[in-house]
């Protein structure tokens, strides 16, 4: 199928011949609302594919949720990361396609109005978490997926504005994150120390690496000569499977100061390795991760946290998750003294923001005991 552009107006259509019945032609003229032919040889191209392919649909008589998996599948499959990909995905399947599945609302007719219901029903009735509604912060992350859906209707010239934002969102909850103290981590430590997750627990809660961080962490990666560790790949859970990925923004990937004690650590990890490799022979795994099995075999993200959590209960530690641990990390350099900006750059926030709003807690109790300090040095003095 081949299809021409023509201009009528200020605008350019494609002009598509389609055979009818008794081999006569009805000619077709679709507005791509392009003033510009480039843009124009665009919309056409994509028109005639989808044509060919039977996937062709008017713009007014699409329905919203007919346009969101277009998105999902001809858009967002295609230009994002798999993982993120995936939460579009589970978020539309679980929660906006049952709600608007039957509502048949038009893409071009859908109103604030109509999203704003769907919020304070989310809000109120979800019943994904088994206790009742979402959390506002879950209702925003929906919020942001249907407001990039209808970007790129706009940008597409479906419709002229997005209407979500004229919707009110919940007011967002801050996230406080959980952490223990330096005398809990020392006991961790102990409670982890030869079991399968030691090595990614001992390095962890020198570094608050994220959970992907860690378990995506290679030999190659650490020079012992020039005392550095790179954070250049994740491992993370895709569907029922583990996936390599690139790490979560640019300020994620980052080359940090090999500590002395561990690197005294990973050389003895490294030699032990060496030792199973030539035990296990042909069997053995070499995957060059340096959080592993006995074989070799990298661990698999999900066995990580629920051995944690498992070792936590048993310890009769504070229940915190791996992740966690990221918090304590970065809890104790603050009160070391450490700055919020070097800490941003130690945990590869993409934004000192980011840094500041999860540990905002902790630094007011920090710059408490600066005040109390500074009371008692002029506790003497009198004005009367």
């Amino acid at each position: 199928m081949e299809g021409s552009l023509q201009k009528k107006g200020k605008y350019y259509y494609v002009v598509i011949s389609n055979k009818v019945e008794g081999g006569k032609y009805k000619t077709e003229w679709i507005n791509t609302k392009c003033e510009k032919k480039s843009e124009a040889e665009k919309v056409k191209r994509d028109i005639v594919n989808k044509k060919e392919n039977n996937t062709y649909i008017e713009a007014k008589n699409i329905f919203f949720c007919d346009f969101y998996k277009d998105w999902l599948q001809n858009y967002a499959k295609q230009n994002c990361e798999k993982t993120t990909y995936e939460g579009y995905k589970l978020i539309f399947d679980k929660h906006i396609y049952p709600y608007f599945k039957d509502k048949n609302i038009l893409l071009q007719k859908l109103q604030p109005l109509d999203i704003q219901k769907y919020y304070n029903f989310e809000l109120k009735d979800g019943k994904s978490n088994g206790k009742g509604g979402l959390s506002p912060n879950t209702v925003i992350k929906h919020h942001a997926n249907i407001h990039k859906v209808l970007d790129y209707a706009v940008k597409m010239q479906l419709i002229v504005r997005n209407v979500a934002d004229a919707v009110n969102i919940p007011k967002k909850i801050k996230f406080i994150g959980k952490f223990y103290s330096a005398e809990q981590i020392e006991k961790l430590l102990e409670q982890t120390k030869n079991t399968p997750i030691e090595s990614a627990t001992f390095i962890t809660c020198n570094y608050g690496l994220r959970r992907g961080e860690i378990l995506g962490l290679k030999w190659d990666a650490i020079n012992f000569e020039e005392e550095t560790i790179t954070i250049c790949e994740t491992r993370v859970r895709y569907n029922k499977d583990t996936i390599t990925k690139s790490p979560k923004n640019n300020s994620s990937y980052r080359t940090l100061p090999l500590i002395d004690s561990v690197a005294r650590y990973l050389k003895k990890l490294k030699k032990k390795q060496s030792e199973q490799r030539l035990l296990f022979g042909k069997e053995y795994n070499k995957s060059g991760y340096v959080c592993c099995w006995e074989d070799g075999k990298p661990l698999d993200t999900a066995y990580l946290s629920h051995k944690f959590l498992e070792i936590v209960k048993e310890s009769e530690l504070p229940q915190i998750r791996f992740h966690d641990i990221r918090h304590s990390t970065a809890s104790y350099l603050l009160k070391l003294g450490v700055t919020m900006k070097e800490i941003s750059v130690w945990l590869g926030h993409s934004d000192i923001s980011t840094t500041m709003n999860i540990y905002s807690h902790v630094d007011i109790e920090m710059k408490k005991n600066a005040a109390k300090k500074i009371n008692d040095l002029f506790a003497n003095v009198s004005y009367n």
